[in-house]
């Protein structure tokens, strides 16, 4: 039993273990994912906010496009725009317009020239993109800056780059965080295009650095005033609302596809200009708590989250714990909206989460270590019960079941590897069904005979037996010359102790054995693990004989298919289900051709080869979830849960050719056979019940031999709506 020092000792370790991996992480941004969408939850809980009146957008909109022309338009309509706004005073005039390109007609560019040469507060577009240039045996990477072709470029005054790179700033492709300064080179950087705009229009003295800024939108889309480019152009507006105001010309069209994710969803890129500019001019940017404050935050939270475990009971922790979460995401919204302040909270909610659950369970782990230890051994025991009882849906499955029985046992004792064997009924020696933890595992039969070896032996005396000894014990010897495949003398010293238990039914019948090798922990085999595995086994001999009598009533012994009447129990459920669930299902009913004569020709035993043989190509070609039986004599049936006409007409179909195209090896030589195929689906049969359904494809059946057999043929017409064996099974 820990003593409280010990206790909180190891609380302590826990503590600064948590606290270190959360601050690395945090620092590492591995929370970031989480924390933007926090912002963005704060921004759809304020909800839209004043835009600044002050700013306005000119937006080039689909109505444009239908009264002044196709995009891009003659340059001397921007010109003959920028001279009547300039005419009014604006406080800046922002063009999201590239001009890198001389127009085909000079006598626009000269009017383009005059118009921005004289305009002081008129900012044009700059783009920056990266630049790689191969030299000196290695790639170079550096950025180039495409700008307004000559003549217009020197004449400008203003340039800002529009080519955000947020990229980086916001993984998750949602613009959040953006420069306002980008640097060229050592001694080169450029605004962007809304940080010129707002210095431009004299009406902020904002510092920008070249760090990124947390844009505090004011709204969704149109939040700004908007005003279309053709009005302005027309003067259908007047353009005396435009003095001392900050312009933003530019796309508003979605055809223009300047769009931009934001936490109030896509907005065009100009109006994400209007909030940038919105923000430098009212020096309203989104700050963000420093990772040093939000590190020192957790270190206090840190301590208190101990002292909390230190005097109190865990349920008194948790209330308090569940107040501070709540209280974290009050005060992060509230920070949010009144000091447009953004605090990370998903460290500390991590923290106090991942701390409460780990420090608690230790807390109950503690006070229940006594009482734990007692119940191990019972929970081992019920837990691999459990884990080999789950079988039970699978009893058709033997080889399954060997398999899960093994590796249940095996990881339930904690050992290398292990084998079941069962007892072959001809032979009278014991076969190894199956083996685990052996990198190459047998590949033919083993037969190990009763009372040899130690697996012989404990079949033998129905006795459980335990041997720590290695490969010293001589009994080791022809067990493993068989089945360890080949494998060496020399590899048995892998060998170190053995745990043998018989499969009983009953008390006195054993069906085989179960042997578990090597402990992983290198320690013997005790008295404990023998009652362990004798529980084990004997609940695993009556799944492997529950599995047996299941297969001999459930398969039919020569075709290795379904029964009768287990296809139609199972076709009455399926049934039931497609009709409560409104799904399709499609039967296949299938008769091998001239079979009578086959049979008087070659004789019965080719006749029994030949259904095998059909049977097994039946079987290898449905699907996992298709069920066949054998019908009658020489007629299958297959059901197709979940399958339209179209899936059922072609699985028919590839049945009838792998048939066709195959060989039966009998003693009369190779024969060849052709079998008949009929189909029926619901809802398009439209039959009543699983009766109805059988009889539709039967007579497709029907209809596939008259019309010259291997055929495959839909029911087509009115299913029987009565059928009095409709309730047999």
């Amino acid at each position: 039993m820990l003593t409280k020092k010990q206790i909180r000792i190891i609380l302590t370790v826990f503590y600064i273990i948590l606290f270190a991996a959360v601050s690395w992480f945090y620092n590492a941004g591995k929370f970031e994912g989480l924390e933007v969408k926090i912002i963005d939850m704060n921004f759809k809980r304020r909800g839209p906010v004043t835009a600044d009146k002050k700013v306005v957008i000119i937006g080039f909109t689909d109505a444009c496009i239908l009264e002044i022309g196709k995009w891009p338009w003659k340059r001397d309509v921007h010109a003959e725009t920028l001279k009547k706004l300039q005419a009014v005073s604006p406080s800046a005039i922002a063009v999201d317009v590239q001009f890198q390109d001389r127009s085909l007609l000079p006598d626009e560019d000269k009017k383009l020239i005059e118009t921005i040469g004289t305009g002081k507060n008129i900012v044009l577009p700059l783009v920056i993109s990266p630049k790689a240039e191969y030299a000196d045996g290695g790639m170079i990477y550096s950025k180039q800056v495409a700008m307004p072709f000559d003549e217009l470029k020197n004449v400008c005054k203003n340039f800002g780059y529009i080519n955000v790179n947020y990229e980086t700033l916001n993984t998750d492709g949602i613009l959040r965080n953006m420069p306002l300064i980008e640097r060229i080179d050592k001694s080169s950087t450029f605004e962007s295009f809304a940080y010129k705009t707002a210095l431009v229009s004299g009406l902020t003295n904002f510092k920008a650095g070249e760090n990124g800024y947390f844009i505090n939108y004011h709204g969704p889309d149109k939040t700004y005033e908007h005003v279309s480019f053709s009005s302005v152009y027309s003067q259908k507006v007047d353009l005396s609302y435009f003095k001392d105001k900050i312009i933003l010309i530019g796309p508003a069209a979605t055809a223009f596809e300047d769009l931009h994710h934001t936490p109030y969803g896509t907005i065009g890129g100009t109006e994400v200009q209007a909030n940038i500019v919105d923000c430098i001019i009212n020096n309203s940017f989104l700050n963000r708590t420093s990772k040093i404050f939000n590190i020192s935050f957790l270190l206090i939270l840190t301590i208190i989250s101990i002292a909390l475990f230190f005097y109190l009971k865990v349920p008194a922790v948790t209330l308090i714990n569940f107040t501070l979460l709540v209280a974290l995401l009050f005060f992060n919204y509230a920070v949010f909206t009144k000091l447009n302040l953004i605090f990370d909270i998903i460290p500390a909610v991590f923290l106090i989460i991942a701390g409460h659950f780990i420090c608690g369970l230790f807390m109950v782990y503690a006070n229940l270590l006594v009482s734990n230890g007692l119940l191990q051994k019972r929970v081992r025991e019920l837990d691999a019960l459990y884990s080999i009882s789950k079988n039970i849906s699978e009893l058709i499955n033997l080889d399954k079941i060997l398999k899960d029985v093994l590796n249940e046992a095996i990881n339930t004792m904690g050992a290398e590897r292990g084998s079941i064997m069962l007892i072959d009924e001809d032979e009278q020696k014991l076969e190894v069904k199956v083996v685990a933890g052996i990198e190459n595992p047998y590949e033919n039969k083993i037969l190990i005979p009763t009372g040899e070896g130690i697996a012989g032996e404990v079949f033998l005396n129905i006795k459980s037996m335990v041997s720590n000894d290695g490969d010293k014990d001589p009994r080791f010897k022809n067990y493993l010359d068989k089945v360890e495949s080949g494998e060496t003398s020399a590899s048995r010293s892998r060998v170190r102790n053995i745990l043998c238990a018989p499969l009983l039914i009953g008390e006195k019948k054993p069906i085989g054995v179960i042997n578990i090798v090597n402990r992983r922990d290198n320690a013997k085999f005790l008295n404990e693990d023998v009652k362990l595995i004798e529980t084990i086994a004997h609940h695993a001999a009556t799944l492997i004989e529950n599995s047996k009598l299941y297969k001999l009533a459930t398969v039919d012994g020569m075709t290795g298919l379904y029964v009768h009447r287990y296809f139609q129990i199972r076709l009455k459920e399926e049934f039931s289900r497609a009709v409560r669930y409104e799904k399709n299902i499609a039967i296949i009913m299938t008769d091998i051709d001239h079979f009578k004569k086959f049979n008087d020709t070659y004789g019965h035993q080719c006749g029994d080869m030949v259904l095998t043989h059909v049977a097994k190509i039946v079987r290898d070609t449905i699907r996992n979830i298709d069920i066949a039986a054998r019908y009658g004599g020489e007629e299958f049936a297959v059901i197709l849960p979940e399958t339209d006409v179209e899936g059922a007409m072609k699985l028919a179909e590839r049945i009838r050719k792998n048939v066709e195209e195959s060989f039966c090896h009998t003693p009369k030589g190779n024969l060849k056979v052709t079998i008949s195929l009929g189909v029926s689906s619901n809802p398009v049969c439209d039959a009543p019940n699983q009766a109805a359904l059988i009889a539709c494809a039967d007579n497709a059946l029907y209809k596939s031999k008259e019309n010259g057999r291997n055929k495959v043929t839909f029911f087509e017409g009115k299913s029987p709506q009565n059928n009095s064996k409709a309730e047999e099974y």
